[in-house]
């Protein structure tokens, strides 16, 4: 199942693939090491459980293998985050339920804030790596394991057509175990869509509020 998953990746990944104002790259580890160990020791990384780890530690962490990989999100030409994809047969959390042949692990961690927060920044991001999991590489579900206490992530998980099944317990956390579909996104989309105000006028105040809430300081952090 590892060489399956990973020929479905590689086939699609081969190039930087652009989705909306994002431009994901695979991840280049001599590159992006040092600052990617910056990140992890932010106070709001502490989900990933990488706080103080070295960078031949990092390395070897981060490196890829045939059951998974990390990207590189670029926003206006400058890296805004890392999202890991991964096969769950080969996690921890595929020990929680029945691995299906085209899901797709996910991890998220996005880059301190710089500057005014952009605002719904950290939603767009979510929503184009729904895309590219669920579109351009035409897997059937995106599988998520936030921690419980990460409550920043839950409504924002809702909000882009995560469901979650059911709590697990981690060997370093208390999780959630979710799912998102194009099925699940497609009904989001359309419930948030009804939710919004009829007026253009009131409809263009607030669509970012009612669909991408979270602001970039609100970073998410969906690993461990």
């Amino acid at each position: 199942m590892a060489r399956h998953w990973s020929r479905h990746c590689a086939a699609s990944l081969s190039k930087p693939i652009v989705i909306g104002e994002f431009v994901f790259k695979p991840l280049n580890l001599p590159q992006h090491l040092a600052m990617l160990q910056s990140w992890f020791n932010q106070d709001y990384a502490r989900f990933w459980g990488m706080q103080g780890m070295s960078l031949d530690a990092l390395a070897e962490a981060l490196a890829p293998s045939e059951h998974k990989l990390a990207l590189i999100g670029e926003w206006q030409a400058k890296p805004l985050f890392m999202v890991e994809l991964y096969d769950p047969a080969h996690d921890e959390v595929g020990e929680h339920y029945t691995v299906e042949r085209l899901d797709c692990g996910m991890h998220l961690i996005l880059a301190p804030l710089e500057g005014k927060p952009v605002h719904g920044l950290s939603g767009q991001v979510m929503q184009a790596i729904a895309e590219l999991i669920l579109e351009k590489l035409a897997f059937k579900r995106m599988v998520v394991e936030p921690d419980q206490q990460n409550h920043k992530i839950h409504r924002l998980n809702s909000q882009i057509g995560i469901r979650y099944q059911k709590a697990i317990q981690l060997r370093s956390k208390a999780a959630f175990l979710g799912f998102c579909s194009a099925q699940s996104r497609q009904l989001a989309q359309k419930t948030s869509a009804l939710l919004m105000p009829r007026t253009a006028t009131q409809a263009t105040q607030t669509t970012h509020a009612t669909q991408h809430p979270m602001q970039p300081q609100l970073t998410l952090s969906l690993h461990r």
